[in-house]
């Protein structure tokens, strides 16, 4: 496979078909343009073409695609790849490599990969991420569907939304999703709330009471640890790890002995 730098018509250019990305915010595309107009087009969009009709289309840069068509020019600088040449090798390694895109959206490209067929070692190495990555993402197409978007939107980390995929009542699952997005809850703090969720399962499921009477008496449920410091109880989500090398670690505990432990003021 040969590719080349061309400036080609954009009229003649096509968007890409199955693009990995979702979706496309329209402010950061205004924002792309701004700047590719100050500063020139520092990395030109992927294309293949010609096509047999003559067309061409985007493999890799959506957005500095739709960007340059904000800006009107007549001419798209681009790499050139054959027609005929399987573009989701090209898109996998430029959108992998710069980071851009969301856990729904590698699990998706992984899909594609594995309903070709491919190993999770062969797409580990196309991706250029452990089997074990590539393997945790396709776990994540089998969450439900509101775990995902949790996901998608930014409002999960992957550690949280694997513990609430857990979770298999929808209404209650999707009471947690809420919560946890507002107060951004910790893996630690969902581990308590699925915790409380089996315990509490029978009576969910059954709705022999309702949601908010059981999402109240999960306040009870509650992990709890002494501070290294006054020794006074608190709640696992409220106490903070600190890395110490041996010696400083030792240093502390020695000025701890030697100065006696504080009042507690909690």
């Amino acid at each position: 496979m040969t590719t080349d730098s061309s400036a080609i018509p954009y009229a003649l250019v096509d968007p890409p078909e199955d693009a990995h990305r979702k979706a496309i915010d329209p402010e950061r595309v205004g924002a792309l343009a701004d700047d590719i107009a100050a500063q020139g087009l520092l990395q030109p969009p992927g294309v293949r073409g010609p096509s047999p009709e003559g067309r061409y289309r985007v493999i890799w840069g959506h957005r500095r695609y739709l960007a340059i068509g904000l800006l009107r020019w007549p001419e798209l600088p681009a790499r050139v790849f054959p027609w005929d040449y399987d573009p989701l090798d090209a898109r996998t390694a430029e959108n992998f490599m710069q980071e851009r895109l969301t856990p729904v959206e590698e699990a998706e490209i992984i899909k594609r990969y594995v309903d070709q067929g491919q190993s999770l070692a062969a797409i580990a190495r196309k991706t250029r991420h452990s089997p074990a990555w590539v393997g945790a993402r396709v776990r994540l197409l089998e969450w439900p569907e509101d775990v995902r978007a949790g996901v998608q939107e930014g409002a999960l980390t992957l550690g949280v939304a694997e513990l609430l995929a857990q979770i298999d009542h929808e209404s209650y699952r999707a009471s947690l999703i809420d919560e946890a997005a507002r107060v951004g809850a910790s893996v630690a703090t969902v581990g308590v709330w699925l915790a409380h969720y089996g315990a509490e399962r029978a009576r969910i499921v059954t709705n022999h009471e309702t949601i908010q009477e059981i999402a109240a008496r999960r306040e009870l449920w509650k992990i709890v640890t002494p501070c290294d410091y006054c020794g006074v109880d608190e709640a696992y989500e409220t106490t903070r790890s600190f890395r110490l090398c041996a010696s400083c670690s030792a240093e502390l505990v020695e000025a701890i002995r030697t100065n006696g432990q504080p009042t507690a003021q909690h």
